[in-house]
């Protein structure tokens, strides 16, 4: 499985793409996924279309999903985000691979922003046919669930290493089709610890992850959460 991830910080932040792969290869078998991201920090989907970079990596290269995270902190709305993601469709077909939304989390301190921005990529991926990747619901309901374990770095925009762990754990239930459950909760890659949670909170956030899951797939089949 080749995934490549274009974003900005949201994506480099605490190496998701890395706890990604780790995770994949953990359930399935070491080698089982590879990923490469474009990423640069504050950059929109809008930049990206225009980067060489992006769009060679895009056109060239042989990939399974493409993951595409847009700007968050502050949001531009529905109509700016389906703008940017335009440009970039004509890369995106050339491509041939699926195309998933990050649906990224709310500032701390504007939790009212959520259901704006959810709906905003809702909408976009109903609209263009694309995978939705619902870590915003899945960050909603662990901090329902388990407010003790904090998801935003003290910037109140990027994620901690929990914060992350959780939007891989929903990475992998939707790039696998399995539950995040037996993932394990210490991740080093190259050296570098990513994360290294409390057995116990690795499993609440993995459950916390498939229950988001389940409502996407609610939600896809035409029920009511």
């Amino acid at each position: 499985m080749r995934i490549l991830f274009i974003g900005n910080s949201h994506v480099f932040a605490n190496g998701l793409p890395y706890q990604v792969r780790a995770m994949i290869d953990h359930a399935l078998g070491e080698g089982a996924c590879e990923t490469w991201m474009s990423a640069p920090g504050g950059q929109s989907l809008a930049w990206h279309a225009a980067e060489p970079t992006t769009t060679m990596a895009i056109r060239y290269h042989a990939w399974d999903r493409i993951v595409l995270q847009q700007v968050t902190h502050p949001f531009a709305g529905y109509e700016q985000l389906a703008s940017d993601f335009a440009g970039l469709s004509p890369h995106l077909d050339a491509a041939a691979a699926e195309v998933l939304l990050f649906m990224t989390w709310p500032r701390k301190n504007r939790q009212h922003h959520r259901a704006e921005i959810d709906a905003a990529f809702s909408r976009l991926a109903d609209e263009q046919g694309l995978g939705l990747v619902p870590v915003s619901r899945a960050w909603q309901l662990a901090m329902g669930e388990r407010a003790d374990l904090e998801l935003y770095q003290p910037d109140g925009s990027h994620a901690s290493p929990a914060g992350t762990y959780l939007a891989a754990c929903v990475f992998f239930g939707v790039l696998t089709g399995q539950p995040p459950e037996g993932l394990p909760a210490r991740i080093e890659v190259a050296g570098d610890v990513l994360v290294d949670l409390a057995t116990e909170d690795a499993a609440d956030l993995q459950r916390i992850a498939r229950q988001a899951l389940a409502g996407r797939a609610e939600r896809r089949s035409g029920r009511s959460i």
